[in-house]
């Protein structure tokens, strides 16, 4: 076979099994990197809060505020991406949120924690563009496969990395453990975002770039953001009001899941970072196939159907008993994962247009996370005043109500 042949025949299994353009596979691949490190802490930062002394209220306290300022990083993300260009506010602000790390090892009481979450959250500045980025670089046909092939690269950490976090708590204790994951999570997603800074290239570049001082720059942003929200179309503000209730609804339910298996439960964190990768290893394996079935009954039902899995998902988690049940919900959370990401992220590609993706895309972000903030700090109320599966019951009507939207959306 000549090189060419080969060549053609390598494209021809790239775009059949695996798709990622070369910018799509760079964040890909970063993210890849720095993932080996945040997915040992991240399913346990609700116990780290805790080891640390926090009152439970009060994780749902700083989340809340996690939300409110990701929420304000993400309207300034989503002008700046249409307004400056893509790669710039990606690059710097995936150093900050990776160095971000080394301050949750720094920090000593919780009364600081306020500090890596506020900067962790502005980090968040980069995720419009990050995300517009994704879109503009693939085909919109081929998005679903696109998105599945990025979830497949992103998780693959997922699969491991919880578990082994879960060994760090159980040989160093819960804030050592996870301060010496928080420590190698700086260190992995520093390299990780220096090969995104050497290799990402820049995929839109604005027509205009306004200048002026900070109070112009803030009235364009929310006139610009406002502006772009009112030029959507119908079927992307229907989006957002899904993304808004299923945000409510993972607000109230996800916050206390480690807290509640772990001591409530009775699992090893271990144990729970075993669930974690049975999840991660689910979504893996169905991601591929699930693009294939997308493609095959159309985004829209296969939106309907995906978004189904997550309160089919936390009916499972309610009712547990035992760890079978409690693997049966993983795999459930794993089947949700393979399927709403490609479909959800698809439909809002394919329902923005270009010049007005990285405001949406910011949109698509900010809307839920503003309302999630009331849903995480009464998440917190619930779980300690009323019951403790209360906060994960009271999810399940949003989720509902999430894939009833969905049903009223017209494009395919």
């Amino acid at each position: 076979m000549s090189r060419r042949s080969l060549k053609v025949a390598k494209e021809d299994f790239k775009l059949r099994y695996f798709y990622l353009p070369k910018d799509a596979w760079v964040l890909a691949f970063s993210a890849f990197i720095w993932s080996i490190g945040g997915s040992l802490v991240n399913p346990y930062q609700s116990i780290f809060f805790s080891a640390l002394g926090t009152p439970l209220p009060y994780i749902g306290i700083l989340a809340a505020l996690s939300s409110v300022v990701t929420a304000s990083a993400y309207l300034v993300g989503g002008y700046v991406a249409d307004t400056w260009g893509r790669r710039k506010v990606i690059v710097i602000f995936s150093f900050v949120a990776a160095a971000n790390s080394f301050l949750y090892f720094f920090v000593k009481s919780w009364t600081l924690l306020f500090i890596p979450v506020i900067v962790g959250s502005l980090s968040g500045v980069y995720t419009p563009a990050f995300n517009a980025v994704l879109n503009d670089s693939m085909e919109p046909e081929l998005r679903p496969k696109g998105f599945a092939s990025f979830t497949i690269v992103t998780t693959i950490p997922s699969a491991f990395s919880p578990y082994i976090g879960g060994l760090l708590i159980e040989r160093f204790g819960a804030i050592y453990g996870l301060k010496i994951g928080y420590f190698a999570a700086g260190l992995l997603g520093l390299a990780g975002v220096s090969w995104r800074a050497i290799r990402l290239s820049e995929t839109f570049v604005p027509t205009h770039n306004k200048e002026g001082g900070i109070s112009r720059f803030l009235v364009d942003v929310v006139k610009n953001n406002l502006s772009a929200l009112k030029e959507a179309s119908s079927d992307a503000k229907k989006l957002i009001v899904y993304v808004a209730l299923s945000s409510i609804a993972s607000g109230l339910s996800t916050l206390y899941v480690s807290i509640y298996l772990i001591d409530q439960a009775r699992l090893s964190p271990s144990q729970y970072g075993f669930l974690t990768g049975i999840s991660a290893i689910t979504t893996i394996a169905l991601l591929l196939p699930a693009a294939s079935f997308i493609k095959r009954i159309g985004l829209k039902s296969a939106a309907i159907l995906s978004a189904l899995s997550s309160p089919l998902s936390m009916l499972v988690f309610v009712s547990a008993n035992g760890m079978n049940d409690l693997i049966a919900w993983s795999v459930t959370g794993g089947v949700s994962g393979a399927m709403v990401n490609p479909t959800i992220q698809s439909l809002q590609g394919n329902t923005v247009p270009k010049e007005l993706r990285g405001r949406l895309m910011a949109m698509f972000n900010v809307v839920p996370l503003l309302v999630t903030t009331p849903a995480q700090v009464l998440s917190g109320y619930l779980y300690t005043e009323v019951s403790k599966l209360a906060p994960f019951v009271f999810s399940i009507p949003f989720y509902a109500l999430s894939v009833f939207i969905l049903t009223t959306i017209k494009a395919n």
